[in-house]
């Protein structure tokens, strides 16, 4: 199975931005251990002329999938818990439907990833094992916190022709390895 970590594609241009909101930091990883702390549905206002494009994968300040991909997303992924957001521009009286899903953490690190003196990764390697049946996931640990997709979630997410999703191999040890 293959495996890609999925971004948002940050180049493109008319990018939405928030009011009386700093997302210049790291974004926020909640995960199903936080379902009960956070609220049902959240609502940012957005700045800006009301032209900016409301792209279908955000990832400030959490993680975000247009609405159009909850069934999508919960089809591969049965368990994952999913929190509403919506965006709102005020003064030109539009509203983005987002849904922010609350993954499973795995320690999905196989025994080949290489790490720096220092402990951070240098080599990603995914264990087929210990990801099991999962197709929508973060890892634990000090790795990074993009979320996971198997190739079969990355493929269905493609044919829907999302606009601001990149997709990003991630290494998987060959079956015969343990």
């Amino acid at each position: 199975m293959r495996y890609f970590f999925i971004t948002q594609d940050v180049s493109l241009p008319c990018a939405i931005s928030y009011r009386d909101f700093d997302i210049t930091g790291g974004s926020h990883l909640f995960t199903k251990e936080d379902a009960g702390r956070l609220n049902d549905t959240v609502s940012l206002y957005l700045s800006g002329s009301g032209k900016e494009a409301a792209w279908d994968f955000l990832q400030r300040p959490v993680t975000m999938f247009s609405q159009r991909f909850e069934d999508i997303l919960e089809a591969y992924e049965p368990g994952v818990l999913f929190k509403d957001v919506v965006l709102i521009h005020k003064e030109n009286a539009l509203q983005y439907r987002y849904v922010h899903p609350l993954m499973d953490q795995l320690d999905a690190a196989a025994d080949q990833t290489e790490y720096y003196a220092n402990g951070m990764v240098k080599r990603l390697v995914l264990s087929q094992k210990k990801i099991g049946r999962h197709h929508l996931f973060v890892l634990a640990g000090k790795h990074r916190k993009d979320p996971v997709v198997s190739l079969a979630l990355a493929e269905s997410l493609l044919r829907r022709k999302p606009a601001g999703m990149c997709f990003e191999e991630v290494e998987v040890e060959e079956p015969w390895e343990k």
